[in-house]
């Protein structure tokens, strides 16, 4: 048998044509979109005078609670550099004081070697009884030399420098300065004991025995628990709807772990990326909460009277329901005010023999229906 090979040139014909052809069949296929908009025209009545079945919620005004959930996370308001207000060696470092660890207000955390402070308070206590021993020998001066110079002459007032009054303001002086240095010795005995008037936890701490620490020196971080609070980003629909919002309560859980808090404060200005606000929670109680946790927390918000709770399923497109009306369907906007996983609270709005749950095929302005209790 006699083979024959075909010139390069007709086999790239033959290659076009057939590319063509794929080209103009696969653009007579219709698109996604025409596929569904025939899929609702076959669907849909023929006629406008057949009726389609749906399914309808009869829907009364009633009370309902506004409900914002969302999802947040634990922060720290701010956390606190430790500086000693004085100069010494470190003699002992509290177990507690370790990264991680927890404090009581009051409770000794570190502490500086006394002894050049307890020698400066006695060095403080002798000066000013050195100070009063002077003020009471000025002022024996002081009383004699007015005597005597009353018996020279007579009721004359007495002149301040035979009186040595200089000497015995000087006196008084001397004795107020050497309390004061008095004090100030005793309080740098007492900062010899750190401690913070706050429960805290320890960020960092770099205090260890035999160091030597200079005042100002940085050596820990720490926060107070009462500065860990809660962030929650909110739109600013849900927002509005919990004005007003400072003192609303709200629950937060992090799997099995419950606690209880209160918006203290909402940012002023939206976040620019975002467009949402966001409010500041104060927990009710810390314990066991670390700041950078996520949680997912529900707001309480006021009682809305005469409202409407729509499901889901009953909205449409652009927040719009179908409502039935003498077996019409008509279209209706009433004012979406929160969604709530149960549904969306509406303002109270005529809903006909009721509301349209779900998707209508080919859903028209009059179009002719038979409403089904849902």
């Amino acid at each position: 048998m006699k083979l024959y090979r075909l010139p390069i040139g007709v086999i790239q014909i033959a290659v076009i044509g057939i590319v063509a052809v794929i080209a103009f069949y696969s653009a007579q296929a219709p698109s996604e979109e025409e596929l569904l908009e025939a899929s609702a025209i076959a669907i849909a009545p023929q006629n406008d005078n057949e009726a389609v079945y749906v399914s309808v919620a009869k829907l009364k005004p009633q009370d309902h609670f506004v409900e914002v959930r969302g999802t947040g996370s634990v922060v720290l308001r701010n956390s606190i550099d430790l500086v000693l207000q004085l100069s010494g060696r470190v003699v002992w470092v509290s177990e507690t004081f370790r990264k991680g660890g927890s404090f009581e207000a009051g409770q000794n955390l570190l502490r500086i070697d006394p002894k050049d402070f307890e020698l400066a308070v006695a060095q403080a206590e002798a000066d000013l009884l050195a100070a009063e021993s002077n003020y009471l020998l000025v002022k024996a001066e002081s009383e004699a030399a007015i005597a005597n110079y009353a018996i020279l002459h007579g009721e004359k007032d007495v002149p301040p420098l035979v009186a040595k009054t200089p000497q015995v303001e000087q006196a008084k002086a001397q004795i107020a300065a050497a309390s004061a240095r008095e004090q100030i010795a005793l309080l740098d005995l007492m900062r010899t004991d750190f401690s913070l008037p706050f429960d805290g936890r320890v960020v960092d701490s770099q205090a260890e025995v035999g160091q030597f620490l200079n005042q100002g020196q940085k050596f820990g971080e720490v926060f107070d628990v009462a500065s860990i609070e809660a962030l929650v980003p909110i739109s600013p629909r849900d927002l509005l709807s919990l004005q007003p919002a400072i003192g609303r309560r709200a629950s937060l859980s992090l799997g099995d772990f419950q606690l209880q808090a209160t918006i203290a404060r909402v940012s002023p200005t939206l976040d620019e990326r975002t467009r949402f606000a966001q409010i500041y929670l104060a927990l009710e109680n810390a314990t066991g909460v670390y700041p950078g946790s996520f949680f997912n927390v529900v707001v309480e918000g006021p009682r809305l009277e005469n409202t409407i709770l729509l499901p889901e399923a009953a909205e449409q497109i652009n927040e719009s329901v179908w409502v039935v009306s003498d077996n019409k369907l008509k279209r209706s906007q009433p004012r979406f005010i929160n969604r709530q996983t149960s549904g969306v609270i509406v303002e109270s709005f005529d809903s006909g023999d009721g509301v349209v749950l779900g998707r209508v095929p080919g859903a028209k302005e009059g179009m002719m229906v038979k409403a089904e209790s849902g």
